[in-house]
């Protein structure tokens, strides 16, 4: 499978909180074609969490660019969120007056067989087809945990006072070693439906405050650029959303299948 993508529109806003938080990849304004999409939310209970973010994208997009970007699975995720927390220990150790830090994480990788998804914590990736979302990722929240347990129901965590408590994130402590680091799992999930004028949508949960399945869906089925619809995503984010709010929108414009040795070294392209 060879997949062309649009340009993709990516943007960053601080929302109404003193420091933005979120790190995404590729940055903004780097400018470049690529196959892989990150976006990392410090967590805003612990300390430095444009640190934390940050450290944790440069990790997992370092890691996969020494290994020849490969098609990413749990070994390879695992192998990458490893030097992300020998980074935030590195970091703890110099900083005495920092306890804590941590991220979330959320991504998006092209490939020849369709899009592997891995995400931890409430940053999301959508897949959208044809105005109708096909496919998202699970929030790892407590209230989430709560639901599927039957301690509490759906309409009971959207108003529960833990409804904002991850369950799942990169995170690390000082006096924490690499031996006893509560390592958090990823969830990897490799989506090999991919359609011509299908749409990826890849956020930090700033987003969601103003942004819900059905407004997305509308917004992306109107006759408009795709800057155009981000735009129109931000005009209902700007001036209300109280958190950071970050995101990539990819379409894909294309989607062919070729002979299997020629895609040992595949990557997606970008419609001109």
């Amino acid at each position: 499978m060879q997949i062309c993508l649009t340009m993709p529109v990516s943007f960053s806003h601080i929302g109404q909180r003193t420091v933005n938080q979120d790190t995404l990849f590729p940055a903004i304004g780097t400018g470049g074609k690529t196959p892989l999409f990150i976006i990392c939310d410090g967590m805003g209970g612990a300390d430095k969490g444009e640190v934390a973010s940050q450290l944790l994208c440069d990790a997992v997009a370092g890691y996969i660019e020494s290994m020849g970007s490969p098609i990413l699975d749990s070994v390879h995720l695992r192998s990458a969120l490893d030097i992300a927390y020998r980074a935030y220990l590195d970091f703890l150790n110099r900083h005495p007056l920092v306890n804590r830090m941590g991220s979330t994480l959320a991504l998006l990788q092209f490939h020849e067989q369709g899009a592997t998804v891995a995400h931890l914590g409430d940053s999301r990736v959508y897949q959208i087809r044809a105005g109708k979302v096909i496919f998202q990722t699970s929030d790892h929240r407590q209230v989430n945990d709560m639901v599927e347990a039957g301690i509490i129901t759906a309409a009971q965590a959207a108003t529960h006072p833990w409804r904002n408590r991850l369950s799942r994130a990169v995170t690390a402590s000082a006096g924490d070693t690499d031996k006893a680091l509560n390592r958090a799992t990823a969830e990897c999930i490799c989506l090999t439906d991919i359609q011509p004028g299908d749409y990826f949508f890849i956020c930090t949960d700033g987003v969601q405050e103003q942004i819900d399945n059905h407004t997305l869906e509308d917004l992306l089925n109107q006759r408009l650029s795709d800057a155009e619809k981000v735009d129109a995503l931000l005009t209902l984010c700007h001036h209300k959303t109280k958190d950071n709010y970050s995101g990539h929108l990819v379409g894909v414009s294309h989607v062919s299948v070729t002979e299997p040795a020629s895609l040992v070294h595949a990557t997606p392209r970008y419609a001109s």
